[in-house]
């Protein structure tokens, strides 16, 4: 157990604990991963089986990372059978693989989009009278509902509340209300009739059946001696709801950080973590407070954030790595197009000394849209970057024009599929893709599916496409170059000037393919793809590059130098997050945590001074995180311009802040 040796006295109490179920509060930079690594290594050394053991993280890289770290710690054998899942490919793998408990094991995934599609197709309509409402916010809506156990009409209120001031909320739900309830109700039974499952039926599907099936429960529990989690705090209810069926037979073991819980948008309930011990029985919390990754200049700052909050987070993190007598920075610019040059000119300089390298700097923002001033000027500077963040090379149009096809072979029932290949053709609208579809309703395989359009008179390249697809079926990587063969000149023209751009997405989509186990992995892999997981690319030639992130997508990473951008009034916390209530300024004070704490040696705090000179004039509008500040924790630098502002920054108050069976639609 040589790895036990490099642990400090917190980590190792955690890794060799022995109650049933343990929670493990880790603060960032502490070891979180080192942690439930060596845990996983401690249970095998001591005899537990591999497959007994079950690792669970909120992206499919970062739980087969630590699958892979653990076999690197230890030499046993039979350690291949280790592996890391995500919650929802870990009950996609549980219903395909016992159909003898999930009636559900022959049903189709669809992803976001395809959901969003749905209703927007089965929506009741009133053509006389349009109700105001968009099968996006009924999804949001029936998503947030499936996910929190809340009511219909909380969802409603907690998922469009900027959208409508309180007053007129409250009417809507009165009014529109009965209207969302039929919209899910029919979306609910147009899955069940064409055998779909969306993302949160995964989830929702296996805790309801082990909650109410004893065998199922006993059977499925007992395949697991431990369930270890990273990231804990990202949990929501409906993941506490699966965890609980294996309390019994199972020992859980959590690592994570309630001053990192910033998915609330996703359901995410940050009371939970708080609540552990009293919502799993028998459980422990072990606390890890040593930071491996800062320098103390830049944990005062952090510290100071958390310690004006009125919730008690209980975490004074320690540096390991001692002092640097090199303050954060906070710096004062007039506008973002200032922001960002600062920024870009500081990287340059540190390259041109040799100092560092480009991956030493990382960017962070609050929305992918605050790093775009910053990705133009690193465009127009010759910088190369790696954008993380914003929509995910899966969620392209073009991606998934061309894997619409590969659905469609794969499951002849999927309409969704069927609708979007065949209205991508020049003279096919909705009427004459129904009229195809229709043709194959009854069919049983892809063969007779092709056969059936061929009676039917369809055109040649919806034939010839499919038909080279099926031929290629038993590669995924084949079937996906068939796919795009067949359909590339199309695509070119619906995309036109966009394609020269689009074009190179397709090899990402091949490499990701060749390395599928079968067609059908890769189609589920592809729906299963968290989205955050996914990056966009500017220089694909070199492992040397600036990160820019938003801070969502930056829980793991780290960096040398860190630059965040706009720490500003209504940009932390947001007006909007204000007017929404205590429990969103504080994710927002979170989130600004999170960002804080990724940097290692240097930390650039980033202000807009117009923005703090209309907080001057308001500040009874919003709260601000920076007022009081101490600023004997920071260096102040000013490169704002004739507009600079002379005031007192730090004025304020900081204090100031069937499924349907088991939803409520109250």
């Amino acid at each position: 157990m040589g790895y036990l040796e490099n642990l400090n006295e917190e980590q190792r109490a955690a890794v060799t604990a022995e109650d049933k179920h343990i929670l493990v509060l880790a603060g960032a930079g502490s070891g979180k991963t080192r942690v439930i690594i060596s845990r996983a290594a401690y249970l095998l050394e001591k005899g537990v089986r591999p497959e007994r053991i079950l690792i669970l993280s909120f992206t499919r890289k970062s739980a087969r990372e630590i699958a892979e770290r653990v076999k690197g710690e230890i030499s046993i054998k039979e350690k291949s059978s280790l592996t890391g899942q995500t919650f929802h490919s870990w009950c996609y793998e549980l219903i395909k693989s016992n159909p003898g408990i999930f009636k559900e094991s022959s049903y189709s995934l669809i992803d976001e989009d395809d959901a969003e599609s749905i209703f927007r197709y089965t929506f009741p309509r009133n053509e006389k009278s349009p109700l105001p409402i968009k099968g996006k916010d009924v999804h949001d809506v029936y998503s947030f509902m499936v996910n929190t156990k809340k009511s219909l009409s909380e969802a409603i209120r907690v998922k469009l509340r900027r959208t409508y001031p309180e007053a007129e909320l409250e009417e809507y739900i009165k009014r529109y209300g009965v209207h969302y309830r039929n919209a899910i109700e029919a979306y609910v039974r147009y899955k069940t009739s064409h055998r779909y499952l969306d993302y949160d039926d995964l989830l929702y599907t296996v805790a309801r059946t082990l909650r109410s099936n004893d065998k199922a429960r006993e059977y499925i529990s007992r395949r697991y001696e431990h369930i270890l989690i990273d990231e804990m705090q990202d949990t929501n209810p409906l993941q506490y709801d699966l965890l609980s069926s294996f309390y019994e037979n199972s020992h859980i073991y959590a690592v994570g950080d309630d001053a990192q819980s910033i998915y609330a948008f996703r359901g995410s309930d940050f009371k939970s973590i708080h609540s552990f011990i009293s919502l799993v029985p028998e459980s422990k919390v072990y606390k890890l407070r040593t930071n491996y990754r800062s320098y103390s200049e830049i944990l005062a700052v952090s510290n100071w954030l958390l310690g004006q909050s009125p919730l008690n987070y209980d975490k004074e993190l320690i540096a390991k790595k001692g002092r640097s007598e090199r303050k954060p920075k906070l710096v004062h610019t007039d506008n973002g197009y200032e922001e960002a040059n600062f920024i870009v000119d500081k990287i340059m300089e540190d390259i041109s000394t040799q100092e560092h390298e480009w991956a030493d700097h990382m960017v962070l923002s609050r929305t992918v849209m605050g790093l775009r001033r910053v990705e133009a000027v690193c465009i127009e500077r010759d910088v190369p970057y790696r954008l993380y963040g914003g929509s995910s090379l899966m969620e392209s149009k073009h991606i998934r024009d061309v894997l619409s096809p590969i659905r469609v072979i794969l499951n002849i029932h999927d309409e969704i599929a069927w609708m979007r290949f065949l209205t991508l053709f020049r003279g096919i609208g909705e009427k004459s893709a129904l009229k195809y579809i229709e043709a194959v309703r009854n069919e049983e395989h892809a063969e007779a599916a092709i056969r059936a359009l061929k009676l039917n008179k369809a055109p040649d390249v919806i034939i010839n496409t499919l038909s080279s697809i099926n031929e290629n079926r038993s590669n995924a990587l084949s079937a996906v170059k068939a796919s795009y063969k067949a359909l590339e000149e199309r695509l070119s023209l619906l995309y036109k000037d966009e394609w020269a751009y689009r074009k190179k997405d397709f090899e990402i989509l091949f490499s990701l393919a060749e390395r599928a186990e079968s067609l059908e992995s890769f189609i589920s892999d592809f729906v299963l793809s968290p989205r955050l997981e996914e990056t966009m690319r500017k220089d694909e030639s070199t492992d040397d590059y600036v990160i820019l992130s938003t801070i969502h997508s930056a829980k793991g990473l780290e960096s040398n130098i860190c630059f965040v951008l706009d720490v500003s009034p209504y940009a932390f916390p947001t007006e909007r997050a204000y007017a929404d209530g205590p429990d969103e300024v504080e994710e927002e004070r979170r989130c600004l945590y999170v960002a804080l704490t990724r940097a290692k040696d240097d930390l650039y705090i980033m202000r807009n001074t117009k923005s703090i000179r209309a907080y001057e004039l308001e500040s009874s509008k919003c709260p601000y995180f920076l007022n009081n500040f101490d600023l004997s924790l920071v260096t102040m630098v000013n490169v704002a311009g004739e507009n600079s502002f002379e005031g007192d920054f730090f004025k304020g108050d900081s204090n100031s802040y069937n499924i349907l069976d088991d939803l409520d639609f109250t």
